[in-house]
């Protein structure tokens, strides 16, 4: 399923960009959203640039994004063994993130008028990726001299075989001197939804999905598989600038 959803978002992008080249473009006027995006497995801040085309045309488009991201087998437990617990993610290897910047097109299929009026374009575009990874620390409590001491570990199936002395994660200052970037290649296909009000305050409801590949492997969990091809469904809101356009 997720083979045939990424053929199928590289086929449009690459198609629509083919079709670009040949000077069916329309660049006369340029608009930005920034806003949010919520995905199934995680949620960050988004950016998009296009130009407004003509009906029925093709424009350039330019997304990027950053989100976090969950694993779709991350279950968050608690021990109730030790003081001050707190949730933890048993098995976690790394705190994950995703920042994506993808290049294709959009297409206009309902032209928005400047007053109190919904537009309605497909974008579709391919480019790069990458995760930035930060191992996970645990807060571990371990006997010492016949004594209980706390101590933060970095996690491995070696350095914590189980979860009974975990009392949850380590301060968000540890881990960050071993921040890892993992490149990639992603595509995102997209369906806007933009529309005015009276008063000019132009808005974006993004629908979308996206495909981000890893050659390298993406260690996120250590009893889980790490899938190399990841997809993801999400939805956005924006707002657009310039508001009088």
């Amino acid at each position: 399923m997720r083979r045939k959803l990424l053929i199928s978002l590289l086929f449009t992008a690459l198609s629509a960009a083919l079709y670009a080249q040949e000077g069916a473009l329309v660049n006369d006027v340029r608009n930005h959203g920034v806003g949010v995006v919520l995905r199934n497995n995680g949620l960050g801040l988004s950016y998009q640039h296009q130009s407004l085309p003509v009906m029925g045309s093709f424009s350039r488009w330019l997304y990027a994004d950053f989100t976090t991201f969950r694993h779709n087998r991350e279950s968050k437990v608690v021990n109730h063994q030790v003081e001050n617990r707190m949730p933890f993610v048993y098995g976690k290897l790394n705190h994950t993130g995703f920042a994506r910047l993808n290049y294709g097109v959009s297409r206009r299929l309902v032209q928005r008028g400047v007053h109190n009026s919904i537009g309605l374009d497909i974008q579709g575009g391919i480019g790069i990726t990458a995760a930035f990874q930060r191992p996970v620390y645990l807060r571990v409590e371990r006997i010492r001299d016949d004594q209980k001491v706390v101590e933060f570990v970095k996690y491995s199936p070696e350095e914590v075989p189980d979860s009974e002395q975990i009392i949850g994660y380590a301060r968000n200052g540890e881990g960050w001197d071993q921040l890892e970037v993992r490149p990639g290649i992603s595509a995102t296909f997209n369906t806007a939804f933009t529309w005015s009000d009276y008063a000019h305050f132009v808005k974006r409801v993004n629908l979308g999905a996206s495909v981000s590949y890893f050659p390298g492997g993406l260690p996120i969990m250590a009893f889980r598989d790490n899938p190399k091809l990841n997809t993801s469904f999400f939805v956005g809101f924006m707002w657009v600038f310039p508001q009088n356009r």
